[in-house]
């Protein structure tokens, strides 16, 4: 998917689900939800394996500001702290159920496929629930490397049409967040917030019930 069927693919989504957040349809927040088998906000889960790719300093810097102006507008909602801004590559499951060293083995040989490349994060906008910075990736490696781990791992299911790479920001935690919508439409939709170099991928294990401790890396796969 080339810059443009990215911008395109960001649009769309936009166009949705920020009409939802506007028009206060926001559902209320389900801690139901069941991810492998389990409620995935209960607290006697083990973590979930999964690849991520860690968010430069400096673009965490940048994020923090804008998650900033966010939480003054409206402090009701959750803020991820920046030490846990990333990508998500794919998650594998609980760690209890799957195998780390077979794991580690097969995300070696995808990271061994791929040289460190580039990206740009650029604009914010949002899911249903979730308030997020857009990633682009001219060369699509982040979407090559997602597609490979599906050669590596072809159990795993694909839960959307399309590889939508983010850096999430908030959780929205009420029935509205009309008012962020408007400060995104105004100041934030397409701001430029800066780029990064991609060198590794982190397997970690996430605990989505946590603030604190939320991930813990497992292991740090250099890019070839």
């Amino acid at each position: 998917m080339d810059i443009k069927a990215q911008e395109e693919l960001f649009e769309k989504n936009w166009e949705h689900y920020s009409k939802i957040l506007l028009e206060d349809r926001v559902p209320l927040f389900d801690d139901n939800v069941i991810y492998s088998g389990r409620k995935l906000y209960d607290k006697t889960n083990p973590p979930f394996l999964a690849s991520i790719v860690k968010v430069s300093h400096s673009i965490c810097e940048n994020l923090q500001q804008i998650q900033a102006v966010f939480d003054r507008i409206d402090h009701r909602h959750t803020y991820f702290h920046p030490i846990y801004f990333h990508i998500t590559l794919k998650e594998f499951g609980w760690e209890d159920q799957v195998e780390i060293k077979e794991i580690r083995k097969k995300m070696t040989r995808v990271a061994n496929s791929f040289s460190p490349f580039d990206i740009e994060i650029r604009g914010i906008n949002c899911f249903e629930r979730i308030i997020f910075a857009q990633v682009f990736d001219e060369n699509q490696n982040l979407e090559s490397i997602f597609n490979k781990i599906f050669e590596e791992f072809p159990h795993l299911e694909k839960y959307f049409p399309f590889y939508m790479p983010h850096i999430s920001l908030a959780r929205i935690e009420t029935t509205e967040a009309r008012n962020l919508i408007h400060i995104i439409t105004e100041k934030y939709r397409n701001v430029k917030i800066g780029s990064m170099r991609v060198e590794e991928i982190q397997i970690v294990a996430a605990r989505p019930y946590l603030t604190v401790g939320r991930i813990e890396v497992r292991d740090k796969i250099e890019l070839k």
